[in-house]
């Protein structure tokens, strides 16, 4: 009988040790994706984009072609321009036209390529006055208005053209007594 009972102890305890357990699974461990030795310093952030060109800005050669085409215009029209555009041909009026794209283009950062005369050259002789420089500049500033150029836009291409004055400019005004 003590044998009858040591056996059913035996049974009796893997039993309740088996029940205890319920065939429960091992805890897990949590997941590793990835071991890095050395991931080294982190990467630095993208750089910003790079500002746009001024030619960008004035809307490539298609806005630079609207913006000399309303120039013409305006300087055509204009009181103190007008008599030098009176007596262009149209064929000189195209060539100025196509020669101002092309230069705009050029000093606004555009792959242009001005293949016209120096600006000292293309005007020797003309007896351009200080009156008829700031005239031009006024049409260029309402062609710029017409066509919605920015003023940062405006205020960077005349700085862009304002170093040709001296150049242009023949008739200096007379200083004052």
């Amino acid at each position: 009988m003590r044998t009858r009972l040591l056996v059913l102890s035996i049974l009796l305890g893997a039993g309740l040790t088996m029940f205890a357990c319920g065939g429960a699974k091992p805890p897990k461990e949590p997941l590793v994706t990835e071991t890095v030795a050395d991931a080294g310093p982190p990467e630095p952030p993208p750089e910003p984009p790079k500002p746009k060109s001024l030619y960008e800005r004035l809307g490539e050669k298609e806005g630079i072609t609207k913006v000399v085409d309303a120039f013409i215009k305006n300087a055509a029209s204009n009181d103190v321009t007008k008599k030098r555009f009176a007596k262009l041909s149209k064929e000189r009026v195209e060539k100025f036209r196509n020669n101002l794209i092309d230069q705009i283009c050029k000093e606004s950062g555009g792959d242009c390529e001005y293949t016209g005369k120096s600006m000292k050259d293309a005007h020797k002789g003309m007896k351009i006055t200080e009156a008829e420089w700031n005239a031009t500049v006024s049409a260029l500033k309402a062609a710029l208005d017409e066509n919605s150029v920015g003023e940062n836009e405006q205020n960077d291409l005349i700085a862009a053209i304002a170093p040709m004055k001296e150049d242009i400019v023949e008739v200096k005004p007379k200083a004052k007594k």
